[in-house]
């Protein structure tokens, strides 16, 4: 038996080494921006590539071939300006940094989002970006959506809301707290006016989660968002409660239906012992595929997991050592498991599990009442998404964060994470802040096989590294190429 098991191994790695030497024989395209790169998306139909760069949008075609430009900056602003932009004073040409990209596929738009004007955001045509199909300066607060500052994360997803037996376009945003920012955490934007609503504005207004006065404590940095199952997740790092700037990982849960953040749940994610790699830097979520995913279910660590299972895979920095970084997974079923078990707790154990304290009520000035009545394990059957007598938003304390042991580290500052699987085993690409991206056979403990080719080297590796649409091809984005 352990001979056909070397064997099978030898075999593997010569077919990967067999790849690599095809793959460094072939053609490396490349696409080299004017300024800073932000975001990158893909539309999943066409497969052209779009770039949110400073004062500009790139379209490209698969092949990164420059399809069409717009010119978003520099333009006139004054970070003191509140829209309408007509009532601004002292303005002058300031660059808009592109803050989200997103594809909205059935208005065969793209939703740019910039820093200018407090954030405001514009549909260019999918087709040619350089023809503009919205844009609107004057509608004022209601239609910020990013932030005017550098350093604030906004990440987004495509949805719908229901109202009136109408199903209308939506996208669900994330967002931190910047000092000349709203403070909305979350907010859900509609693509169309419709009675007193505009494009844009932002159509659920929860407090808990809005405008609350103590956000500004948390330093949320937003890194991911992604729709699952009829859940919108978010995953992000945030203090406890400002006494303390450690930063800790959270995933967040909303019920894609929940008109008013109701289910909105959050849960601390640790990677490494004593949760030594603390600092989400990036995500993806993909199968395990059949190898890893028998690998994961004989560890014990992971529980049952099957290769059609959904995982986050999550690259994470350490606060006390920045040039340290790790890969570490988790199940969607384990996340959504100890989520309902914080619910569960707080409607039922006094917001206790085993007889300690588990449930946490961020963003509120409520204290231990906060799950002390004993509403009962039925109402989490009947109410799913949570209603307005029930406690929210909750979230987990400490002792009950989900805990993954690290599968990859490096003495480098991840930035960037990819996962495919080929013939049942699964690759996971791993830029980081050097340019360099890292590939790594995924098993019980994974083992490196070289990097990526490309002269990439001295320039970060950009959030946005992903396939092209037939999993051929891996496009990787530093910050002007």
């Amino acid at each position: 038996m352990a001979s056909w098991v070397s064997l099978l191994l030898i075999l593997l790695w010569q077919s990967i080494s067999l790849a690599q030497e095809e793959s460094s024989n072939a053609p490396i395209l490349e696409f080299i921006s004017e300024t800073n790169i932000n975001n990158v998306v893909q539309d999943p139909q066409t497969g052209r590539i779009y770039l949110g760069a400073n004062d500009s949008i790139y379209q490209l075609g698969p092949f990164l071939k420059l399809q069409a430009r717009a010119e978003t900056g520099p333009k006139e602003d004054a970070r003191s300006c509140t829209p309408p932009a007509s009532a601004c004073q002292d303005t002058k040409p300031m660059s808009n940094l592109n803050k989200l990209l997103l594809i909205h596929p059935s208005n065969g738009s793209l939703i740019v989002c910039g820093s200018r004007y407090r954030g405001i955001c514009s549909l260019l045509n999918l087709s040619n970006v350089e023809e503009q199909i919205y844009y609107s300066d004057n509608k004022g607060e209601r239609t910020y959506v990013a932030s005017i500052e550098d350093n604030v994360n906004v990440v987004g997803v495509m949805s719908y809301y229901k109202k009136d037996g109408q199903t209308f376009n939506v996208f669900v945003v994330g967002k931190g707290y910047g000092s000349l920012d709203s403070t909305k955490l979350i907010s859900t934007r509609i693509l169309q006016d419709y009675k007193e609503w505009v494009v844009f504005e932002n159509i659920i207004e929860a407090s808990t989660v809005q405008t609350t006065p103590f956000v500004p404590k948390y330093l949320h940095d937003f890194r991911h968002a992604f729709k699952e199952d009829g859940y919108v997740y978010f995953l992000f790092s945030r203090t406890l409660d400002g006494t303390d700037n450690k930063n800790l990982t959270f995933v967040s849960r909303l019920c894609e239906d929940d008109h008013h953040y109701y289910s909105h749940t959050e849960l601390q994610l640790n990677c490494g012992p004593k949760n030594q790699y603390n600092k989400v830097r990036a995500a993806f979520v993909a199968s395990p595929g059949k190898e890893l995913a028998r690998a994961m279910t004989e560890s014990g660590m992971y529980g049952k997991v099957v290769s059609w299972n959904k995982v986050l895979f999550m690259v994470a920095s350490s606060d006390e050592d920045d040039i340290k970084s790790a890969l570490c997974m988790y199940t969607m079923n384990s996340i959504n498991e100890r989520l309902m078990d914080i619910i569960s707790a707080c409607y039922s154990d006094h917001g206790k599990i085993s007889g300690f304290p588990a449930v946490d009520i961020p963003y509120s000035s409520k204290t231990d009442e906060f799950c002390s009545s004993k509403i009962g394990k039925d109402m989490l059957e009947s109410y799913k998404c949570g209603a307005d007598f029930l406690p929210s938003p909750l979230a987990s304390k400490p002792r009950y964060a989900l805990t993954a042991g690290p599968v990859w580290t490096t003495s480098s500052l991840l930035t960037a994470v990819a996962v495919a699987v080929e013939n049942d085993h699964t690759i996971a690409f791993l830029g980081n802040n050097k340019g360099e991206v890292f590939k790594a056979h995924l098993t019980a403990e994974a083992k490196d096989y070289g990097k990526a080719p490309g002269d990439t080297i001295g320039e970060k590796v950009n959030k946005n590294l992903f396939f092209d649409l037939s999993h051929s091809h891996l496009y990787i984005t530093t910050e002007k190429k």
